[in-house]
């Protein structure tokens, strides 16, 4: 009972996050229980708040995407698609979507990353508590959160949305529906400092819990970063799919 009252409080894990990941992650790890709520709580409320702010600046640029595809098609045809696409453009029903997909994506992010982390530390030869693993992911996510807040104070000051993120600038082709399909585009895309602080937090957590040497932690990183984007680009298969010519 007394190691337990000792134990930091999450707040304060916060702050050693930055100045001692390697303390504060082995911390979590070790007694995960509820410590995975304070960073959840930051994530969706950041990713809430930068819904509903950039909402209507993403609705609109969705409209003139959609507009631009209409005009490829018949009279008759596009009419009919534009009706259809009206009733499912209300703002309500956006936000409510854009929310329970993000929620979900969340979800299934927090899932799938614990699951590849878990896996390749066992067949590198390690051994980690799932647990522990899993509660540890979302502190290492967290720059994600912070990502949110920045780029969403950055666009209502500005008025307008963040045109090319990450590295995508130096491959865009100035067309947002070819760019959604382009699979370099939405790869370098995701590439920002604050994904390397992600990656660098994994790193640390590879480091430390299985006690891998630093060329191993190295290496699962990148399996991990290679296996995390390739599930991001799903999203971008499907476009290139469904996207006509």
């Amino acid at each position: 009972m007394e190691e337990t009252k000792r134990r930091p409080f999450a707040v304060s894990l916060l702050v050693s996050l930055i100045d001692r990941p390697a303390t504060a992650l082995a911390e979590i790890a070790a007694y995960p229980r509820w410590r995975w709520v304070l960073p959840v709580i930051l994530l969706i409320g950041a990713m809430i708040a930068s819904i509903v702010l950039t909402g209507p600046l993403t609705v609109e640029q969705a409209q003139q995407a959609v507009q631009q595809q209409l005009a490829n098609l018949p009279a008759e045809q596009a009419e009919m698609v534009r009706a259809q696409i009206a009733r499912l453009q209300q703002p309500q029903v956006l936000l409510a979507t854009a929310i329970g997909t993000g929620l979900m994506g969340l979800l299934l992010s927090w899932l799938m990353a614990s699951a590849i982390l878990y896996f390749s530390v066992l067949m590198a030869g390690g051994d980690v508590s799932f647990t522990g693993l899993f509660a540890t992911l979302p502190w290492t996510w967290l720059p994600f959160a912070l990502r949110d807040v920045v780029q969403t104070g950055y666009i209502v000051y500005k008025n307008e949305l963040i045109a090319n993120p990450g590295l995508s600038y130096f491959v865009s082709t100035g067309k947002p529906v070819e760019d959604a399909g382009n699979l370099l585009y939405n790869a370098v895309a995701r590439v920002d400092l604050f994904t390397l602080w992600h990656l660098a937090l994994v790193f640390v957590v590879l480091w430390v819990l299985p006690r891998f040497s630093k060329g191993k932690a190295f290496v699962l990183v990148l399996v991990y970063a290679a296996l995390s984007l390739g599930l991001r680009l799903v999203p971008a298969l499907l476009v290139r799919a469904f996207m006509p010519g």
